[in-house]
């Protein structure tokens, strides 16, 4: 009985072993033949005209950003303006620094002047502008390193009436 049973298990996985070799060497069967079709040879122009707004509207779209928004360009912003590559801190010294797109690297004591405008504060993380009228608030932007966004213009702070003393807090300066 128990050969009776091995003989069935041998002729079984025989059966099987030659399915599975008919299965893997089966080739195929070859893809219908299909007519091709010829394209035109010019393809016809986008509908509505001219393609060229469209070709300006998508490069202008940075490619590595998330949004793929545009950079925003600054409404009031001044082209001859330095870029703001450092800040310097001392004891009893601030200084800005400013890196031209052509020339020499410029430090800029606190009410100082760079071009238009007058350094009237700097801080640790930033140093402010201000011209007759517009304030700019300026973070560094160190070479090689992405566009950072551009300054922020804000109208002057309100003139605090004669005589009143003005709070300041701990900490802040």
């Amino acid at each position: 009985m128990i050969t009776l049973r091995r003989a069935a298990l041998i002729v079984l996985a025989a059966a099987l072993a030659s399915v599975c070799i008919a299965e893997i060497s089966a080739q195929p069967p070859p893809p219908p033949h299909r007519p091709i079709a010829l394209l035109p040879p010019h393809p016809a122009p986008p509908p509505g005209g001219d393609a060229t707004g469209a070709i300006t509207t998508i490069l202008a779209r940075p490619l590595f950003r998330p949004d793929r928004r545009p950079v925003a360009v600054a409404a009031r912003g001044d082209s001859t303006l330095p870029r703001l590559s450092g800040i310097l801190i001392g004891p009893s010294l601030r200084l800005a620094i400013f890196t031209p797109a052509a020339g020499p690297t410029r430090l800029v004591k606190q009410g100082g002047r760079i071009g238009a405008y007058r350094v009237s504060t700097i801080a640790a993380t930033a140093v402010t502008l201000t011209a007759p009228g517009v304030r700019l608030v300026l973070t560094p932007h160190f070479a090689g390193t992405p566009d950072a966004p551009p300054p922020s213009a804000q109208p002057d702070p309100p003139l605090r009436p004669h005589g009143l003393p003005l709070i300041q807090t701990p900490g802040r300066q």
